[in-house]
């Protein structure tokens, strides 16, 4: 399963963090793992092109990005990022679990 964790600051999303797999098929030929694996470099990649401070790990088993310093903009980035997890849990929701982190 995969886990995906908003982070919070004051009730304002400042980032995400993501780890495990999907098993909805063998690597590579994974759908879910690859339409999260596609939304979350969309989203730290929109951060990046807005010119966002970002402090981002990726290590193949943890993926976590903050940004340093949230704003409205910023917060509808990663809102963007949110719907899109929680579209991929109306048919993917054994595979996927969406969960908020107060940091």
């Amino acid at each position: 399963m995969i886990d995906v964790t908003l982070l919070l600051k004051n009730k304002k999303k400042i980032g995400f963090k993501i780890q495990g797999h999907a098993n909805f098929d063998e690597h590579g030929f994974d759908i879910v793992c690859a339409a999260v694996s596609t939304l979350a470099y969309t989203c730290i990649n929109s951060l990046d092109f807005y010119n966002y401070n970002l402090e981002f790990h990726d290590d193949n088993d943890i993926m976590c990005v903050v940004v340093k310093k949230a704003s409205s903009q910023s917060n509808v980035i990663l809102q963007t990022f949110e719907i899109g997890i929680k579209t991929l849990l109306t048919n993917y929701s054994e595979y996927i679990k969406l969960n908020y982190e107060e940091v």
